[in-house]
C-alpha cells in the first residue's frame, strides 16, 4: 500500500520535494557567501579606492569601514567558533 500511495501522490509531492530542494541550494548558497571573508575584503579595498579617489567624504569612508571591519571581524569569529565547536566534537 505504501509503494501505492506514493505513486498516485507523485504529482504532489514530487514538485513540493523539488522546491525544498532549490530552497535548501539557495540557503547554501546565501550562507556560503554571508561567511565568505574575500567578499568583504574586496569592499574594503573598493572603499580604499573610492576614498583615494575622492568620490567619498571621510566622515562616509570611516563609518563605511567600520561596518565593514565588524562584519569581517563577526565571520572569522563565528568560523573560530565553528573550529573550536568541531574539535570538541571530535576530541
Amino acid at each position: 500500500m505504501g509503494m501505492l500511495t506514493s505513486l498516485l501522490l507523485l504529482p504532489f509531492a514530487g514538485p513540493a520535494k523539488g522546491l525544498v530542494f532549490v530552497l535548501e541550494q539557495i540557503r547554501e548558497r546565501v550562507d556560503a557567501e554571508q561567511l565568505d571573508e574575500s567578499l568583504v575584503e574586496d569592499e574594503l579595498m573598493s572603499l580604499s579606492l573610492r576614498y583615494d579617489l575622492g568620490e567619498i567624504h571621510e566622515a562616509d569612508y570611516f563609518a563605511i569601514e567600520e561596518e565593514l571591519l565588524q562584519r569581517l571581524n563577526t565571520i572569522r569569529a563565528y568560523k573560530e567558533s565553528l573550529a573550536i565547536a568541531g574539535s570538541a566534537s571530535k576530541g
